[in-house]
């Protein structure tokens, strides 16, 4: 008994430890129950949901060098500012929005755009998250180039911070700042579908299989646009689960990433830097003294043979490194807003004027028609007479150069000869000129390798017909329409035949009138008129091209009338063997129609530019180891007697040496004045820098 009542306790402790033991199987079983059979098909789809995705990793994007190996640009790791919507997501906080709304303050001091108050950076850095909406396994990049101040602080305030941090990141580090800045181009994240689908078009990224998504960082102009997929390298795979609403759950690396090639440019990084400072020399010393607000400008200099391009600045210059990460309100208007934005690459695709440098292409086509000799003479003095018309362009200098030849004439640039010579041209063919210009690289694509070209314009009268015909044509059409509907509504109502006779005889008027004025918008805007065949002859009027078509157009004349297309891309190399993976090879896009005969004629008429009474003749009078020839412009930018018709752009073109011509230079001063004060200064010192003559000073 008394046994008995020491193990009652305990037994009803084993009572108790049992029915708890039993409850705790008991709702483990119901659990079990509920999710695998009453709510089986729920779990099943809710993990079916969970979506196994394969990303990209960056990779080291390729380095950019001159023709000579010199490093122009590489990658750097650069401390960037992050979130990470894996961590944000998960961290145990109520709204994450908070978090970025704390972060927006705390990085306020440092935020590109100084005038943003919180709310606004809030904003904005939710706007960078929304675009990346359906990739959330990739880290937003919020800040570039984070100052240590702001690393400090992050650190500080990690713990309110969850998704946050400040990761090393490969930045674009261009070298030389300005130096090719329009040529090299910049990197950025891809901004729209239509250039996803533009780079989706390149063959090798096409042959590989690869396509381009947003949150890529792509080329945005130069060779970092036009050698993108050759420069991003392999991009490595790691694999990302993600949920039904697109948030992260686990990522692993699959395969690293593979450096993306070297590109080795036929730019000389020495000359390069020699044409872009004496360029800048030429506006602070001559422009900017009479104009001060212009900046606008262009040099090219081109290997004759070959067509590579050795040497290529746009004024004002461009650093690429400012267009990296977010851009403040005054870089975007430095770069893209401005009259003289920065961004605009004026060598490729500013087209002016060429004013008396394209007198050879006038001169090439009298010679070639047979429509002049190289001997014969005109009379420059009494442009009347010589043209037969009151309507030609007097001659620069008062009084004129009396009777000129074709070196004479080129020489002392004389208007009158090179009128009296297209003169014929046009009476025999008038498409003739423009056939001579475009064989010849102006007003056509010249096909380089880096994008943005523009096409130019060469002048004639079937091309002012096809260009404002159509305008005037759609215009009487339009008109005679309305007036066909006003009077069928009116004939309709009329009230007898004299009203309807009066009402016809009414339309008929107003046909009448609009027929005729579509005869004199024909007569005088679509025609040719007999002036334009004269500004056309002088390199005014509609002629427009780049300085790029200049510097070709000149390397045709000299090389034996062989037009090259440009390239600034010499080969691409493997950045870990330095084996030559692609070679751009020397194209000869066309060989011209006019004979060796007239090309040596205008060769020789362009050397008595640079010497003897030629309009530049003192340019290279200190330089004995000079040889070689030029033309000089002085570009009218509006018509006579008008404040434009007072101002010029200097324009300039060469080639050197004269017997076996290596390169080629064309040069646009934008109010410039005489071109061989302005552009030809920055000639000489590029001929200077390349073949190492001397000045005897």
């Amino acid at each position: 008994m008394e046994e008995d009542k020491e193990r009652k306790p305990y037994t009803r402790r084993l009572w108790c430890l049992s029915a708890v033991v039993f409850l705790v199987f008991l709702i483990l079983g119901f659990n079990l129950w509920r999710l695998q059979i009453a709510k089986a098909s729920y779990y099943e789809t809710k993990a079916q949901g969970n979506i196994m995705k394969l990303v990209s990793i960056p990779s080291n994007r390729g380095d950019i060098v001159d023709r000579n190996g010199e490093l122009l640009v590489t990658s750097v790791p650069q401390f960037a500012l992050t979130i990470d919507w894996m961590d944000l997501q998960t961290a145990p906080i109520d709204n994450w929005k908070e978090v970025v709304a704390r972060l927006a303050g705390y990085i306020k001091p440092y935020w590109p755009i100084k005038e943003q108050g919180v709310e606004n950076i809030t904003e904005d850095i939710l706007v960078m998250m929304q675009n990346q909406q359906w990739e959330r396994y990739r880290s937003v990049t919020v800040l570039s180039d984070v100052p240590d101040p702001l690393k400090a602080i992050i650190a500080e305030h990690k713990d309110e911070l969850p998704g946050v941090n400040i990761e090393a990141l490969p930045v674009r580090d261009y070298r030389k700042a300005t130096l090719a800045g329009h040529i090299l181009g910049y990197v950025r994240e891809v901004s729209s579908e239509e250039e996803i689908a533009s780079f989706n078009k390149n063959p090798q990224a096409q042959e590989d299989g690869f396509k381009y998504t947003q949150g890529d960082q792509v080329g945005k102009m130069g060779v970092e646009k036009s050698y993108d997929y050759w420069l991003r390298g392999k991009e490595g795979v790691q694999q990302v689960i993600v949920d039904n609403n697109a948030r992260p759950i686990a990522k692993e690396v699959i395969h690293p990433s593979e450096p993306g090639k070297t590109l080795q440019l036929t730019i000389d990084a020495g000359l390069q830097a020699v044409v872009e400072k004496t360029l800048d020399d030429v506006f602070r010393e001559y422009v900017h003294p009479e104009h001060p607000d212009s900046n606008q400008g262009a040099a090219v200099v081109i290997e004759v043979k070959t067509g590579k391009i050795l040497a290529m600045t746009s004024h004002p210059n461009m650093d690429p490194n400012d267009l990296t990460g977010i851009i403040s309100e005054e870089i975007a208007e430095k770069y893209f807003q401005a009259k003289d934005a920065a961004s605009y690459d004026r060598a490729l695709a500013g087209t002016y004027a060429p004013g008396s440098t394209f007198k050879m292409i006038t001169a090439m086509a009298g010679l070639q028609s047979g429509v002049v000799t190289p001997y014969e003479q005109f009379n420059s003095s009494n442009v009347a007479a010589t043209l037969g018309t009151q309507h030609g362009i007097q001659e620069w200098s008062p009084g004129g150069f009396g009777l000129v030849n074709l070196n004479r004439a080129m020489a002392k640039s004389s208007n009158t000869y090179f009128q009296a010579v297209g003169q014929r041209v046009f009476n025999k063919n008038g498409e003739l000129l423009k056939q001579i210009a475009n064989e010849f690289g102006l007003g056509v694509y010249l096909g380089v390798d880096i994008p943005g070209e523009s096409k130019g314009n060469a002048p004639s009268p079937e091309w002012k017909k096809a260009t404002f015909g159509p305008q005037y044509e759609k215009k009487r059409d339009n008109d005679i329409a309305k007036i066909e509907e006003e009077y069928k509504v009116k004939l309709a109502e009329a009230k007898d035949e004299a009203e309807r006779k009066k009402l016809e005889s009414q339309k008929k008027s107003k046909i009448n009138q609009v027929e005729a004025d579509y005869a004199y918008n024909i007569r005088w805007f679509v025609d040719w008129q007999y002036f334009e065949t004269f500004n056309t002859a002088i390199g005014q009027g509609d002629n427009a091209y780049t300085p790029l078509q200049l510097a070709n157009f000149v390397a045709t004349i000299v090389n034996g009338g062989k037009r090259m297309q440009p390239y600034v891309v010499e080969k691409i190399l493997d950045p870990v063997t330095g084996e030559i993976v692609y070679q751009n090879e020397p194209i000869v896009r066309n060989t011209v129609s006019v004979s060796p005969e007239v090309l040596q004629s205008v060769k020789e008429a362009m050397s008595k530019v640079t010497s003897g009474e030629g309009t530049a003749n003192w340019l290279f009078a200190d330089v004995p180891e000079f040889s070689g020839g030029g033309k000089t412009g002085t570009a009218q930018l509006g018509s006579k007697n008008t404040v434009a018709g007072e101002l010029f752009n200097g324009v300039f073109v060469a080639f050197a040496p004269y017997d076996d011509p290596q390169i080629a230079f064309a040069g646009v001063v934008e109010y410039g004045g005489h071109g061989g004060e302005t552009a030809g200064a920055v000639a000489k010192a590029a001929f200077m820098e390349y073949f190492g003559w001397k000045s005897n000073k």
